[in-house]
């Protein structure tokens, strides 16, 4: 449905449009420098809560409401090249180290002794002087250049701190077989026309990934574009666990390595 596409959109515009007040919410230092003095800042509780909507959601957040995701949307309107999926392992090596440090920092300050949201203004207004203008600036112009550079999301794909948390909640969900949103695919009615993996903002095999069933790859945001964009209905969205069988994570695993 294009009405779905519509107010994804919208919901992204707006969320980049307010980037400039949830910036440093999304900050991947700030929760540093808040567990180095054994605070828990705002954006912890915001990184947590992204955990726990990803058990159910998955990587809901990624595909309608983030304000670097609809930043790199739109720029895809310059380039829509596919990236390359091979990488997507650059953006869990960073995470490794980055948590760890916060973890390490915690523990140096004795644990966490308070609560606090707004904490560097992490939930106040933080984009306020010449100095957090030039580091709001200087985060968008990065994320436009990588994206513009590497194809579609390719920050999201590379480079982004934020969806690990969701990744490996989506993990975990799929280990204790929580119900969750995801798609599930009628293989039998598929044409093979390709559109949907023309369509996919994040350069996913959806073509191959329709034959297994389920599309429930690490990367897909649940936008819907692959429904929305199916001639035939073969793609749709479901809530419930996400149960294989062997021969079929088997077929599935080797079909997401080599799209």
């Amino acid at each position: 449905m294009k009405k779905r596409q519509t107010i994804r959109k919208v919901l992204l515009l707006i969320s980049f449009i307010l980037y400039p007040i949830t910036f440093l919410i999304f900050s991947p230092d700030m929760l540093l420098f808040g567990a180095s003095k054994g605070i828990v800042a705002g954006d912890v509780v915001f990184f947590c809560g992204l955990f726990l909507i990803s058990l159910i959601g998955g990587r809901l957040f990624c595909g309608w409401i983030c304000p670097s995701g609809g930043l790199q949307e739109f720029s895809s309107y310059i380039n829509d090249k596919p990236v390359n999926n091979r990488w997507n392992w650059i953006k869990m090596a960073i995470f490794i180290p980055w948590f760890g440090c916060f973890l390490f920092l915690a523990i140096g300050a004795g644990g966490f002794k308070q609560l606090d949201f707004f904490y560097n203004r992490a939930f106040d207004t933080p984009v306020v002087g010449i100095v957090e203008w030039i580091m709001y600036l200087m985060t968008v112009a990065f994320i436009l250049i990588l994206t513009l550079a590497t194809g579609k999301r390719g920050f999201c794909h590379y480079l982004c701190w934020i969806s690990p948390f969701m990744i490996i909640g989506g993990a975990i969900r799929a280990r204790l077989k929580l119900p969750a949103l995801h798609l599930r695919t009628s293989p039998e009615s598929c044409n093979s026309c390709g559109q949907c993996a023309r369509k996919c903002p994040m350069s996913l095999p959806v073509d191959t990934l329709v034959k297994t069933g389920v599309i429930n790859h690490s990367e897909c945001i649940l936008c819907g574009s692959c429904v929305d964009t199916c001639p035939k209905g073969t793609i749709r969205f479901a809530l419930q666990p996400l149960c294989y069988s062997k021969k079929h994570m088997k077929k599935y695993i080797i079909r997401i390595n080599h799209p």
